[in-house]
């Protein structure tokens, strides 16, 4: 008895997992634009909190959290397309990997925890054979 998954479930799931995560990213940075800047100024505020164990400077904060909404709508939209799919998967990955990391700055350790399973979606949609749109054919990295 043979228990293999088809190729095309497995392109399947690969397709609900990138949806998922392409709606997550296109929900949280569209929310950004529309919130008037406060969430750049509630956060610049954490950030540059005193009494944090890890200071830097705020400049560095400043900039990366202008930022934010930009990247998650560009990775929103590129997780969709299929383009380059592998490589924006990869992107997704970092991006919540520096999330992450922005949180221990903020000493928030159970957001912390929460962002690794967030992580590993990215990891099994990279795993996963692609459901390519439009006809697309990825080349091999092999």
């Amino acid at each position: 008895m043979e228990n293999a998954i088809s190729t095309k479930t497995l392109k399947n799931a690969e397709l609900l997992l990138r949806i998922t995560m392409s709606i997550t990213l296109l929900v949280a940075g569209i929310s950004k634009f529309y919130s008037h800047g406060n969430f750049h100024k509630y956060y610049l505020k954490q950030f540059t909190n005193p009494n944090l164990r890890i200071n830097l400077p705020s400049t560095l904060f400043d900039i990366y959290l202008g930022l934010i909404p930009f990247i998650e709508v560009g990775i929103g939209i590129a997780l969709i397309t299929s383009f380059k799919r592998r490589f924006f998967i990869v992107a997704w990955i970092f991006y919540f990997i520096s999330l992450e990391v922005g949180h221990y700055v903020l000493e928030e350790f159970t957001s912390v925890d929460l962002l690794i399973p967030i992580i590993l979606f990215g990891v099994a949609a990279y795993i996963l054979p692609g459901y390519e749109f439009f006809g697309g054919k990825e080349k091999r990295l092999d």
